[in-house]
C-alpha cells in the first residue's frame, strides 16, 4: 500500500473548520470607537471592548443579543446596555468594521429595526 493510500481522508469540513479557527479581525472604525470613548464612562467602554473582544474570537453570536439591519444585510446591531448599541458590518468570514458605537435612537438604520416577536 503507498503512502497516498495510508494518508486519512480529508474532512469535508476542514475549510469550514479552518475559517472557524481564524479571529476576526477589525478593518475599520478604531476613529469611531476612540471619538465615541473620550465621553463614555468606563463601565460603557468596557462593555463595547468586551463585545469587540467577543467579535474577535467569534462568540458574540452566543454572547450578546443581536438585531439583523434587514436594510443592510451585512451590517447588524449589538445590544449592549439598555441605550447603547454598537453597530458593525461583517466584511468576509475574517474582517469586520465598527460602523457606529451610541445610543440606539442615534444608530443609523434604527428607524429600520423591528422588534423580534
Amino acid at each position: 500500500m503507498s503512502d497516498f493510500q495510508n494518508q486519512p481522508e480529508a474532512s469535508e469540513n476542514d475549510a469550514a473548520d479552518a475559517v472557524a479557527s481564524t479571529p476576526f479581525q477589525m478593518h475599520s472604525g478604531a476613529e469611531i470607537l476612540a471619538e465615541w470613548s473620550e465621553t463614555a464612562t468606563p463601565t460603557r467602554r468596557n462593555a463595547v471592548y468586551a463585545a469587540l473582544f467577543s467579535m474577535v474570537d467569534r462568540t458574540l453570536f452566543r454572547t450578546h443579543q443581536l438585531v439583523d439591519d434587514y436594510w443592510r444585510p451585512a451590517e447588524l446591531f449589538v445590544s449592549i446596555k439598555d441605550d447603547l448599541v454598537l453597530k458593525v458590518r461583517i466584511n468576509s468570514f475574517d474582517s469586520f468594521d465598527v460602523i457606529y458605537v451610541g445610543e440606539w435612537e442615534q444608530a443609523p438604520g434604527f428607524e429600520f429595526v423591528r422588534p423580534r416577536p
